[in-house]
């Protein structure tokens, strides 16, 4: 049932628009702390009886006591849903996503490449003059059925108001439901693609790494080659961004040629490298700018080899630390973020925790919201 204080009129990306900033302002007053697929398991292994450690017992009281209170919540991202599909064991499976539904109260950040987008329009249109947009953190929440990103009936074979109705129809149904759901829906399933080309993506860039150590003498030169190559990633993305800006204020497309189109791509790339040294660019393309730190984190330390399932803690790490209150993680990656000349942590005031009696000591001193037990 669509909501009836949502006016029919508004379009699919505006109704999906309105019910992502409805469940932010539900969750403002919430810490969202984010666990890497370690803590998923030990969280997992307590509930099924495999680990009994006190420690970590006393962990998953606490979560569920400060959830249970409405003053946290644990969501997931691209990076969870992919690791959870990786493990082979389907009792195993469903039991990590049977606490991840508990847990996450139904939360998601929506995916990299569609938060990256996110940034960047926001960005440009901040750059354009706009003063009414929504905050980012408004902007990135999402329900675990979305995990991947927003997909929709199409081609339904209804007259156009018809199919829009039975868009928000499904996109309401789809938002309720649970990652246990969806791991009984996928079964055995194989993997998506994209969570399987990570070791081939691994031995390409340590290949490139090795072949380019030799120029790399500082991490701020390794930094800007991230970054630049980030840009060059997405550049596209903004040139459509900035044709749907033309269109809502002239009323009709610009037409542009091939031509014309490369030689605008190159004219943001240009503009986007050059606000990267402007710290408050940092701060609004914030996924762009902790991905490129840790890529030239490993590609300044020449000793470091990339491994398949760095990717995958790369994309923890981003989603907790550009949204989240804290990040429970692996000590290696707990180095790496707050390492001196990264302080990601701190830039984007994100604890980040590695150890389970330190995880408890933050979740004891959570404050208590007003109104609830």
């Amino acid at each position: 049932m669509i909501p009836v204080h949502l006016p029919a009129s508004l379009s699919l990306d505006e109704y999906v628009r309105q019910r992502q900033i409805e469940l932010a302002r539900d969750l403002e007053r919430k810490k969202a702390i984010y666990l890497d697929i370690k803590f998923w398991i030990i969280l997992r292994d307590v509930v099924t009886g495999r680990q009994t450690g006190s420690s970590e017992v006393q962990l998953l009281h606490l979560l569920r006591n400060r959830v249970t209170n409405g003053q946290a919540f644990c969501p997931v991202s691209d990076s969870t849903f992919g690791e959870l599909l990786k493990q082979s064991d389907p009792h195993t499976r469903k039991a990590t996503a049977g606490i991840i539904d508990e847990l996450s109260q139904g939360v998601a950040i929506i995916p990299f490449e569609l938060r990256v987008g996110t940034e960047l329009a926001h960005f440009i249109h901040a750059m354009g003059g706009a003063n009414d947009l929504y905050p980012l953190k408004l902007l990135v929440w999402s329900k675990l059925s979305y995990v991947l990103g927003f997909v929709h009936p199409t081609g339904t074979g209804f007259e156009k108001e018809t199919e829009l109705v039975l868009q928000k129809e499904v996109f309401d149904h789809m938002w309720t439901i649970s990652m246990s759901e969806m791991i009984d829906r996928i079964g055995d399933a194989m993997p998506p693609s994209g969570f399987t080309s990570f070791a081939l993506l691994a031995d390409r860039l340590n290949v490139e790494n090795a072949k380019h150590a030799s120029e790399i003498r500082s991490f701020e030169q390794a930094y800007l080659a991230e970054i630049q190559g980030a840009i060059d990633s997405f550049a596209g993305i903004g040139i459509d961004i900035i044709g749907q800006m033309f269109e809502n204020r002239m009323g009709h497309p610009g037409e542009l040629s091939a031509s014309e189109r490369l030689a605008r791509e190159r004219e943001l790339k240009n503009l986007l490298f050059a606000t990267f040294k402007q710290s408050s660019t940092k701060d609004a393309l914030r996924t762009l700018h902790i991905s490129a730190c840790m890529h030239a984190f490993v590609r300044w330390n020449k000793q470091q080899q990339l491994k398949a399932n760095d990717f995958f803690d790369f994309r923890h790490a981003t989603a907790a630390l550009g949204y989240c209150d804290a990040f429970l993680t692996e000590r290696s990656m707990q180095a790496m973020v707050s390492a001196g000349h990264l302080s990601l942590d701190s830039r984007y005031g994100c604890r980040v925790i590695a150890d389970v009696n330190d995880a408890i000591d933050y979740m004891e001193a959570l404050p208590r919201i007003v109104g609830n037990p």
